[in-house]
């Protein structure tokens, strides 16, 4: 036993001693300067793109063939991607959050898959697919069916490095719809088609469109995966992301600046005016 005594008692610090004021002060403005640090690093990016950024080389692209023709077909492609993506994306999202089947933790691990695999590595996948050297690829050629080098491989790659994002937003938020009103509408003699209708799809709407969202700029962003399957072909094959690197790697640092930018604008605005419809909703 150690005797202490009274005089090293009253010496050790207590916390009742301690402002508990001073304390959450302290711990508030650790947390503010970690997250200051954080968007700064964001913010000198962003910086470093503008500073180096010419307005008129900007308005010369825009008015340029070539970017219109990127501009074009980067829209057009990540708005099949959307299309397919809700297509196909749904019913993936409904099955995986209300059915309990033996494999389903297996499917939400091959799920998570084209999102953890470098893109490279899917494009390499899909053009090992997709060329006439293996059975399926054999059969799309023997019907007609070129997806290499085509427009319709680009829409193919970046959907499915981008269909994941919407599909695991969508399947949180029909799994976060009370049960009760599933069995409140089952206890109705409710189809599943009309309870999916008129009940699911409006308390996933907020979700939903946050995810098409996601899966929209993630598709137009896309690049390594588009560039193994598609290549750089200009005014057939050349997106925003590709062009980008093509002008970059030629020397042409004014034009691959405005397309990056350019990029960054479509991107941004759609998520922020997102985010800020949620933010009135949600009364911030």
């Amino acid at each position: 036993m150690y005797n202490i005594s009274t005089e090293q008692v009253a010496a050790l610090p207590s916390q009742a001693t301690v402002n508990p004021i001073a304390r959450l002060l302290r711990f508030n403005l650790l947390m503010a300067l970690m997250t200051a640090v954080f968007f700064s690093m964001i913010g000198l990016v962003l910086l470093a793109l503008l500073g180096a950024a010419s307005w008129g080389d900007l308005w010369t692209y825009l008015c340029s063939a070539q970017g219109l023709n990127t501009i074009v077909l980067s829209l057009k492609t990540s708005c099949g991607v959307v299309l397919l993506t809700l297509v196909f994306g749904l019913p993936v999202a409904y099955v995986l959050a209300l059915k309990n089947f033996k494999g389903k933790a297996l499917l939400e691990a091959i799920l998570d898959l084209p999102i953890i695999m470098p893109p490279l590595v899917t494009g390499l996948c899909l053009l090992l697919l997709f060329n006439g050297n293996n059975l399926f690829g054999h059969l799309l050629h023997n019907a007609g069916i070129e997806l290499l080098f085509t427009p319709t491989g680009i829409v193919l790659a970046q959907f499915f490095v981008a269909a994941p994002f919407f599909i695991k937003t969508a399947r949180e938020s029909i799994a976060s719809i009370p049960s009760n009103l599933l069995a409140a509408s089952a206890t109705l003699n409710a189809s599943d088609f009309y309870t999916f209708r008129r009940v699911i799809l409006p308390l996933i709407r907020k979700g939903g469109c946050a995810g098409l969202a996601m899966s929209w700029a993630r598709a137009l962003g896309e690049f390594g995966a588009t560039a193994m399957v598609a290549g750089s072909i200009p005014g057939r094959t050349e997106t925003m992301t590709i062009s980008i690197y093509m002008d970059a790697m030629s020397g042409e640092l004014g034009q691959s600046i405005s397309t990056a930018l350019l990029l960054i604008l479509f991107s941004f605005t759609l998520l922020f005016v997102l985010k800020l419809q949620a933010g009135r909703q949600h009364g911030y």
